[in-house]
């Protein structure tokens, strides 16, 4: 948020804005798709993979659990759609 953009800036920060917007992603046909498509190209899903790889016990709570995020998201409605807000910060910063 603007107090933690202004904290790490301090006194340099000028003429600062905070909008939040939606995205709409509707490249997918289902929550399991977006999963594999996240855990196959998304850096940080896939490190988190990795370290748990070892314990398919972990890797198939983890499937679900993103499985049931999607879901928690998803537009109502007959195709698969999420809608994810975004907060977009911008600054300009004086040296």
């Amino acid at each position: 948020d603007e107090q933690h953009v202004r904290e790490l800036f301090g006194d340099r920060v000028a003429d600062l804005r905070a909008n939040t917007g939606v995205l709409t992603v509707d490249g997918f046909g289902s929550a399991e798709e977006l999963r594999d498509y996240f855990k196959a190209r998304y850096g940080p899903t896939i490190a988190v993979y990795k370290y748990i790889g070892g314990d398919p016990e972990r890797v198939g709570a983890l499937d679900l659990e993103l499985v049931e995020l999607a879901g928690r998201f998803e537009r109502p409605g007959r195709d698969f759609a999420l809608e994810w807000e975004y907060l977009l910060v911008t600054a300009r910063v004086t040296t």
